[in-house]
């Protein structure tokens, strides 16, 4: 089998698999199965396949068409134009993430934000992202293990610095930290438990329910980033958040509580809201 009926082979599996991009993800798989690039794909078309391609690619396809995530299959995703390792155990980057990182690196410049935390950290593809776009001095935070090792990882490909720490949220945070920080992001768990039985098949199944279970009614680690992490920041310290689509007013009257002011709410591309930041009171 040569490149070009691999393609159209890959193309017709995941078409029938009911696969959304089905022509752009039989490329991916292709191009990862036999060390490709595109252009490649259509200039060498007629190379033929190794034994060992044809079985790497057959076998990217039959787990695509079981459902297993693209960017788990190929090891791989992008995320603010940087690329990130992601495995099974931790959370697959998405775009819609990008607005809050792009909403810290505003604020960053506008206010002189410099030192702070990235709560639940998974692929680390936040506080990476912006130690390398806005020179943050950022530690990220998160209770897995394989999420730390993959954050590591990613530091280390996209050469940047960042502080680790296996942490349950503030739990093995140094207190000398207490109102000595600029700033707290966070993505945390956001999906009401009840809920995670309805999202689509390739997140419940396959990504870990420890990055999506925020409790009962999706709060749960909100309230807790808010009333601990208070403590941590300093007077007119900055708290982003990444919220589901109809959070924001209850994250917002968490907010309200604890005393933080300037509370905003910034949409996603579907005009969704997406992200909501705010800023702990001067005394």
């Amino acid at each position: 089998m040569n490149v070009e009926q691999a393609l159209v082979l890959g193309k017709n599996r995941l078409k029938k698999a009911n696969m959304q991009n089905y022509a752009l993800e039989a490329e991916l798989l292709l191009m990862h199965s036999i060390s490709f690039t595109r252009i490649q794909l259509y200039t060498k078309n007629n190379s033929m396949l190794t034994q060992a391609e044809e079985k790497a690619f057959f076998s990217a396809l039959q787990q695509r068409e079981k459902g297993r995530p693209i960017q788990y299959i190929l090891g791989s995703c992008e995320f603010m134009g940087l690329s990130f390792f992601v495995e099974e155990g931790v959370l697959i980057p998405r775009a819609d993430t990008e607005i809050l990182v792009e909403t810290v690196l505003e604020y960053g410049k506008k206010e002189g934000l410099k030192r702070g935390l990235d709560i639940c950290t998974g692929t680390g593809c936040i506080a990476i992202s912006l130690a390398k776009y806005g020179r943050f001095l950022l530690c990220g935070i998160d209770v897995s293990d394989i999420a730390l090792k993959t954050a590591i990882k990613n530091a280390c490909q996209n050469h940047v610095f960042v502080t680790w720490i296996k942490s349950d949220l503030f739990e093995q945070i140094p207190q000398q930290w207490k109102r000595d920080l600029d700033m707290i992001v966070s993505n945390p768990p956001y999906i009401a438990t009840d809920e995670i039985k309805n999202l689509m098949d390739e997140v419940k199944c396959f990504e870990p329910h420890l990055a999506l279970d925020g409790g009962e009614n999706g709060t749960l680690f909100y309230k807790k980033i808010i009333t601990e992490g208070k403590h941590y920041l300093k007077q007119g310290g900055r708290l982003f958040f990444e919220i589901g689509f109809d959070q924001a007013e209850a994250v917002t009257a968490l907010l309200k509580e604890n005393d933080f002011e300037d509370i905003q709410i910034r949409q996603d591309l579907a005009g969704l809201d997406r992200v909501v930041l705010a800023k702990k009171k001067c005394v």
